[in-house]
């Protein structure tokens, strides 16, 4: 009977634990840029980073594992101002953010920026498509 008594007691305390989404919700960002640089220097290539989002909502840990240093600097710009909806635990939450920076192949008539967003549990993927600047001597 004591012991029955003690899970029931441990299971009670632990219920909003066990009911907590520790998954955050991306409230708002910036819209994300093509470096004019790299887009002049005609640079494409994909910038993998990873950050913590804390109880706030607010993310930290910002830091750029893959890519082109210029590509890099400004994935990490990007993801520091991104607010989320915060996890419902006392808890840091770690996610990854896949930032590909591509050149369009058919030229516009304007400078044109385009933005794709996919999220899944963990992974954020963010498609840049960027006019390449034309060379005139």
């Amino acid at each position: 009977m004591k012991i029955t008594s003690v899970l029931i007691v441990a299971l009670l305390l632990n219920l909003p634990a066990l009911g907590a989404d520790p998954e955050p919700y991306l409230k708002s960002a910036p819209m994300p840029f093509y470096p004019p640089l790299p887009l002049q220097a005609r640079i494409e290539g994909k910038v993998s980073v990873h950050f913590a989002i804390d109880e706030q909502g607010q993310t930290s840990e910002v830091e750029a594992i893959t890519g082109n240093k210029m590509l890099q600097d400004a994935a990490i710009e990007n993801v520091r101002d991104w607010k989320f909806w915060p996890p419902r635990c006392a808890c840091r939450v770690k996610r990854e953010a896949v930032f590909v920076y591509r050149l369009s192949v058919e030229p516009q008539s304007e400078p044109t920026v385009v933005v794709r967003w996919f999220g899944k549990a963990g992974l954020i993927r963010v498609e840049i498509e960027g006019e390449a600047v034309q060379w005139q001597p």
